[in-house]
């Protein structure tokens, strides 16, 4: 019966890798600057990027009988892959992947000499089926012998396994193979390849995926590169996940750790939507560093990031200034990752946009996010509603608002209805869908479950976004039992609503506050 396991088909190389100022061109000698070693091949690569993602990952390829066969052997134990369907062959070199990197643009071209990987076949695809059986994905590409592929992707049909093929390196396929896949997974270049079709525009794209679509593929997911990806599916409209913006140094196996991040994704029970947004987060890290397999982020890594992006760099200081705006800005963005973004008072949005404005490449993927009705919640409701519609005009990203926590304890009711009466009010002049409004309902003040209840409800019922724990300012912030109460409360709307309903958030208190 499927696992969770994962099952990758393909190449195991060794990267012989060079980096110079630009491409040389034909017949033309380039200085370089430096030269590497690392590991690669594409079934290598997904399979490793998985397993450093958590997955439980098994390989089938071959290496020869040489050093490089030994290195390749001991850093799959190394990275966590059952290699035990990883045999050698005699007499025979194992596969290498010259690489040249520009370091210029971080682009590059690869080589690649399969050597021992020419001898995988059939039947090491048909040796290795029970532990295919005990998989819920095989992935395949096309760099190891196309017999070998086929009859990998036969196995894991006929054993109720879902079925991944990477179409890479592109040529052209026997009719039989795309009725195998449940997902075909090609770049533009490789669809333009398959199909004979331009790929040049968002049109063209979709028309050659159909083109897949029509010969027996179940969806066809095509990397966009520096856009994201695509996902093509029989009678429903093209689902796209943007990339997230990054510094790239090297792209070389960035697709590899987009596959391999989406595997292990799929394999932890992710739907495909969400999966293809993971993956794009991780291999927008990969490519910020040098090399093939060594760039590719762990669990560990993709989580202390997203922990990271859910800071907010916060001054809230009567005497602020725009100078200390401005040195909020420096030091939320000194580092990546870096928060998600910087909370200040309403003035102040104006002039950060304008620092964004002016430095879009270092501020310009920070969100700026001011609070109304602060700190205690008392202000006048038609005073809060300008503040509000004064910081959306300035150009604010999200909105915090803080309810009347006080009334709230004299008079359960009275404050349950003010503070949805707020909420909805705000929400008015705060536009769904392009400006986050978030609820703080200092539940440390409320202390109790009924009101912290109560007050979750209010604001979910107004039109929020995010119910939010506190402004940091109060003695007792964030609990985790507050926490449980307002998630059990988020759920409940989310049960009551079914599906298709608003999405609402929860935010603890916290991040990282100067004033």
């Amino acid at each position: 019966m499927p696992t969770s396991r994962i099952c990758n088909i393909g190449a195991c190389f060794t990267d012989l890798i060079a980096y110079g100022p630009r491409m040389p061109k034909p017949g033309e000698t380039v200085h370089g600057t430096k030269f590497s070693t690392g590991f690669g091949g594409k079934g290598a690569n997904q399979a490793v990027q998985a397993a450093r993602l958590g997955a439980e990952v098994m390989m089938i390829s071959k290496v020869g009988d040489d050093k490089f066969g030994d290195d390749t052997l001991h850093n799959f134990e190394q990275q966590g892959v059952d290699a035990q369907h990883v045999t050698r062959a005699t007499n025979v070199a194992s596969g290498v992947a010259p690489i040249t990197v520009d370091e210029t643009t971080g682009q590059n071209s690869i080589i690649i000499i399969p050597g021992a990987l020419d001898t995988l076949s059939a039947a090491d695809a048909e040796a290795a089926r029970a532990e295919i059986r005990g998989c819920c994905l095989l992935m395949a590409q096309l760099e190891a012998p196309l017999g070998a592929t086929l009859a990998a992707l036969s196995v894991a049909r006929e054993e109720g396994v879902t079925t991944l093929l990477n179409t890479a390196p592109a040529r052209q396929l026997p009719d039989q193979i795309w009725p195998l896949c449940d997902i075909i997974c090609p770049n533009e270049p490789e669809l333009r390849e398959l199909t004979g079709l331009p790929t040049g525009t968002e049109e063209e794209v979709a028309a050659a995926a159909q083109e897949l679509l029509k010969k027996g593929a179940g969806k066809v997911l095509v990397t966009l590169g520096e856009r994201g990806c695509a996902l093509f599916t029989p009678g429903a409209e093209p689902l796209f996940a943007l990339a997230r913006a990054a510094e790239a140094r090297d792209t070389t196996g960035a697709g590899d750790s987009f596959l391999g991040a989406l595997a292990a994704r799929m394999a932890a029970g992710a739907e495909l939507r969400e999966a293809m947004a993971w993956a794009n987060e991780v291999a927008a890290v990969s490519v910020t560093r040098e090399g093939t397999q060594k760039s590719f982020p762990t669990a560990e890594e993709m989580l202390a990031r997203h922990a990271i992006s859910l800071i907010d760099h916060t001054s809230l200081g009567l005497d602020d200034t725009e100078s200390v705006i401005r040195n909020l800005m420096d030091g939320a963005t000194a580092n990546r990752p870096h928060p998600a973004a910087v909370c200040i008072y309403p003035k102040f949005v104006k002039f950060a946009r304008a620092l964004q404005r002016e430095s879009p490449d270092r501020y310009g993927d920070l969100r700026v996010c001011t609070v109304v009705n602060f700190p205690g919640g008392k202000e006048p409701l038609d005073k809060v509603v300008a503040d509000t519609r004064q910081a959306v005009q300035d150009g604010a990203h999200e909105i915090d608002v803080v309810i009347d926590y006080n009334l709230l304890k004299e008079d359960e009711q009275r404050g349950r209805q003010a503070a949805e009466a707020l909420v909805r009010a705000v929400r008015t002049v705060c536009p769904a869908g392009e400006v986050l409004l978030k609820v703080i309902i200092e539940s440390g003040e409320l202390s109790s479950d009924t009101l912290i209840a109560t007050a979750a409800e209010a604001s979910i019922a107004g039109g929020c976004d995010f119910v939010k724990t506190s402004t940091g300012k109060v003695k007792v912030n964030a609990t985790p039992g507050a926490a449980r109460v307002m998630l059990r409360a988020i759920a409940a709307h989310s049960r009551a609503s079914g599906p298709g309903a608003r999405t609402i958030g929860f935010k603890a208190a916290g991040g990282v506050r100067d004033a």
